[in-house]
């Protein structure tokens, strides 16, 4: 826990003009005895001692707040907010620089002003070069104020974690026999569908689109169809990444991503089975979101791990490296 009165300073480059100068017009002072390089000596330093106490005012009572990206995928671009509140009653805040400290992810943002008792929000661009988990350790904020001699810098704990999706690539098409098979499938009850399930008497009140044409011409009255219920498609993308290692990995994931996210766009089912886990068949975007996390978040496996179990009665895609 890093307490709240820890600074750090640091010169920037007019500041070691600047602190050179004063010492040069220390020494001159002290040997000749003259009163104006004094006063001059004076004036110089008081504005280091001005300066000091103007920062410190400016970092105090400043707090940050990182906000991360819901979703984040490797090789496109991701908004990282930093929300800065500042908290004392009357003096506001200048020259604010809000960096990332520590963890696995660069950047920073920077606030002119931030008066007494507001808050204001910045973000920076974040491109992660690979999948999986990001962690992030501390913020720090850092000024300049008043005079650009020094930098005086604050760290603050605020510790956070993101997962990063696999790198978007394109999914290969799948054989005509593959399709075939993930096909809808129709259910033994009645439901929305095209096969006809069972033909009866037309009910009065009821919609004219069931009555079935040909039967009620042969039968002289009029006859309805009820048509069976059909599944969505369901789909289980299979890998095996016990024998796979670097680059062989990566594509084998990025691959079984791109048929995840495919056929849950094309209104199927998804379940995803690797070595040693298994997710359950399911639709929509939470679906989507918890197959990449586990895609995200693959590792290396040894041969003793469990084999992939796909899901029975399922069309299976399975994913080579």
């Amino acid at each position: 826990m890093t307490p709240a009165w820890k600074r750090r300073l640091a010169f920037t480059r007019v500041g070691c003009w600047y602190t050179a100068l004063t010492i040069g017009i220390g020494l001159a002072a002290t040997n000749t005895g003259n009163n104006l390089l004094f006063l001059v000596l004076g004036l110089l330093l008081a504005s280091i001692i001005v300066s000091g106490i103007l920062s410190e005012q400016t970092l105090r009572g400043v707090d940050v707040e990182r906000r991360l990206p819901a979703v984040a995928t490797a090789g496109q671009p991701a908004l990282i907010g930093l929300r800065v509140r500042n908290g004392k009653k009357r003096a506001p805040s200048f020259s604010l620089e809000i960096r990332e400290r520590g963890g696995d992810v660069a950047g920073h943002g920077f606030l002119v002003l931030l008066p007494a008792r507001e808050s204001g929000e910045v973000a920076y661009r974040f491109v992660p070069q690979r999948r999986g988990l990001h962690r992030f350790r501390q913020l720090e904020v850092a000024t300049r104020a008043p005079f650009g001699l020094f930098e005086k810098s604050r760290p603050l704990d605020v510790p956070g974690e993101l997962v990063v999706f696999p790198r978007v690539v394109l999914a290969p098409r799948l054989s005509a026999q593959s399709l075939a098979w993930a096909g809808e499938q129709a259910e033994d009850r009645i439901g929305l569908g095209l096969e006809v399930h069972s033909l009866r008497d037309h009910r009065p009140g009821e919609d004219a689109r069931s009555i079935h044409w040909k039967s009620t011409a042969r039968a002289g009255r009029l006859i309805a169809v009820d048509r069976e219920q059909e599944r969505r498609k369901r789909i289980c993308v299979v890998l095996d990444h016990r024998t796979l290692r670097g680059d062989a990995l990566e594509r084998a994931v990025e691959l079984a991503a791109a048929f995840v996210v495919r056929e849950l766009d094309g209104g199927a089912e998804v379940s995803l089975a690797v070595a040693g886990q298994f997710l359950a068949g399911g639709s929509g975007e939470a679906q989507r979101c918890a197959a990449l996390r586990i895609l995200a978040l693959l590792e290396e496996k040894g041969a003793d791990t469990p084999s992939p179990q796909p899901e029975a009665q399922a069309a299976v895609i399975e994913v080579y490296g």
